[in-house]
């Protein structure tokens, strides 16, 4: 049985994530959660605190589904371990749609609440992998880190959000968004990019 800061957590992030920080209501928040009111002050200290305590909680766990598989890709060839990262943060961000919710209620907001990353705070794993291409000839000299790092996440986010509203049209064309092979060709068409042409030949 969760306690009353974890049940505090749990229904907030489901309130939060449909109606944001103005838009949602403390009294659903603690029926929710099933929970005093004064719960929230007395762990948060206020609403705000705790949308706050949600945000790094839900990106939290985020950080910690994604760690294993950064740790698996760094010990992988560039592309190899570049494409096995991305598509762990895609399965990683897919299951956590409360997630996507408070962040584009985020972004209308301007950002303000979590603070905006800096390039010390993008994954070190995944950036020794992307150095390493680029030393052996894999990954563009032309795309830094932060560019390529920026442009993956953009897609891979944008394509959780949109992905619905494009149901319609896969449909007629016989692709599946969920399916792994429709991965594997976003991740490709991604790491092309950085790569500037195709795929490198696997060895033989």
């Amino acid at each position: 049985m969760m306690g009353s800061k974890a049940s505090l957590l749990a229904a907030a992030a489901e309130e939060f994530a449909q109606y944001g920080l103005r838009g949602a209501r403390v009294q659903a928040i603690v029926k929710r959660a099933g929970v005093n009111e004064r719960m929230i002050y007395h762990h948060f200290g206020s609403k705000e605190g705790l949308y706050r305590a949600v945000l790094q909680d839900q990106m939290a766990a985020l950080r910690d589904a994604w760690r294993p598989a950064l740790e698996r890709a760094r010990t992988l060839a560039p592309y190899e371990g570049v494409a096995a990262a991305l598509d762990a943060f895609a399965d990683a961000l897919s299951g956590r749609p409360v997630l996507i919710g408070l962040w584009l209620h985020e972004s209308l907001g301007g950002w303000q609440t979590l603070p905006l990353p800096s390039a010390d705070a993008l994954p070190v794993e995944l950036r020794e992998l992307y150095e390493r291409g680029r030393r052996e000839g894999v990954f563009r000299e032309d795309r830094p880190f932060e560019l390529a790092y920026g442009i993956a996440m953009s897609a891979l986010i944008g394509g959780v959000v949109l992905a619905r509203r494009g149901d319609a049209v896969a449909r007629d064309r016989g692709i599946d968004f969920a399916a792994p092979e429709t991965r594997r060709l976003v991740l490709e068409q991604l790491l092309d990019g950085m790569t500037g042409c195709g795929r490198p030949p696997r060895e033989k």
